[in-house]
């Protein structure tokens, strides 16, 4: 399975689709309605009116992410992280993005992070030549997530940070990423006064309250309820390592990319720790930056029997939760 997902070929891309429409698919036989966590952004009414279609909630959500599960596995090619790239990180997306059946059906998350994903190919591309345009185009991206995810508010310090992976940070970079991060929501604010919209959906957007009260006995449970996220988790742990172990054999501009992965990785569970009572949703977030870190430590030209094997077990332990507990 692993060494067929490193071929670069048309039979490889019909795979990993049709692998993705047989693991969410049977969802439309057990969905979870009543799991669905509705985030109180903008797009929270269009959300639960999809929902009331379950066989539509489903295939709509399956099409979002094969798109950014090959969006993100072009990303990589382009930016040569790794090699080979066959469609690994395709994949080991789809599989993250269907942990649990929760997921199967539209919710917030899948809209606010295509926009997460969009602002960072934009912020990548700042590899290829620094732009004030384009970091405000990325800005604005991640504005546009926040609306619908309101919890994103902490992205604006991701961003400062990835700016300093390519350059040193002047008050024009601050003023573009500002003014992109606060645009949508000026512009919404304004056509709801122009328009007379209901304006409930955007003044009662407020991020998760942190609740660390029974964190303690919360953690254990966590993760033994969680263990195949956790276990997808730790390889992309050790995915890390071995990105770092190579990290100074590439040449400036791929070190420069795989920087802004890891980065983005750390502030994905960051973001996880601090709304740890959301993992079915927020892991979601996790899924771009560990299907990297994962395909990267699968990949090699050697064909390691233990690899495979742990391959399939993520597969079957995936499809064992979702379908047989």
């Amino acid at each position: 399975m692993i060494n067929r997902l490193k071929d670069n070929g048309l039979l490889t891309l019909l795979l990993v689709v049709l692998m993705a429409i047989a693991i969410r698919i049977p969802a439309l036989w057990v969905v979870p309605q009543e799991a669905v966590i509705s985030k109180p952004g903008m797009l929270s009414s269009l959300v639960s009116w999809i929902n009331q279609w379950p066989i539509v909630s489903v295939v709509f959500s399956l099409v979002m992410v094969v798109s950014l599960a090959f969006m993100i596995n072009e990303m990589v090619r382009s930016h040569a992280m790794m090699r080979p790239v066959g469609y690994l990180p395709a994949y080991f997306f789809i599989l993250l993005q269907s942990i649990y059946l929760e997921n199967m059906l539209v919710s917030e998350y899948h809209f606010g992070n295509f926009f997460v994903f969009l602002g960072l190919i934009l912020l990548l591309r700042l590899r290829d030549g620094y732009s004030t345009v384009l970091l405000f185009y990325s800005a604005l991206a991640f504005g546009l997530a926040i609306l619908i995810v309101p919890d994103h508010l902490l992205i604006l310090l991701f961003i400062l940070a990835c700016v300093l992976v390519f350059k040193t940070i002047v008050i024009r970079d601050v003023l573009a990423i500002v003014f992109g991060l606060v645009l949508p929501y000026y512009v919404l604010r304004s056509l709801i006064f122009i328009n007379g919209w209901d304006v409930s959906a955007v003044s009662n957007i407020t991020t998760t309250p942190l609740n660390i009260e029974g964190l303690g006995n919360g953690f254990i449970g966590v993760i033994t309820k969680y263990s195949v996220y956790v276990s997808f988790l730790i390889v992309a742990m050790f995915g890390l390592l071995k990105v770092s172990g190579n990290y100074f054999s590439d040449n400036v501009e791929v070190r420069r990319s795989k920087l802004v992965v890891i980065l983005f990785f750390i502030y994905s569970l960051l973001l996880l720790a601090l709304h740890w009572r959301e993992l079915k949703s927020f892991h979601l977030l996790t899924a771009f930056p560990a299907a990297i870190l994962i395909a990267y430590f699968f990949t090699g030209e050697k064909r390691y029997w233990w690899k495979e094997l742990m391959g399939w077990s993520l597969l079957s332990a995936l499809i064992a939760t979702l379908y047989f507990t």
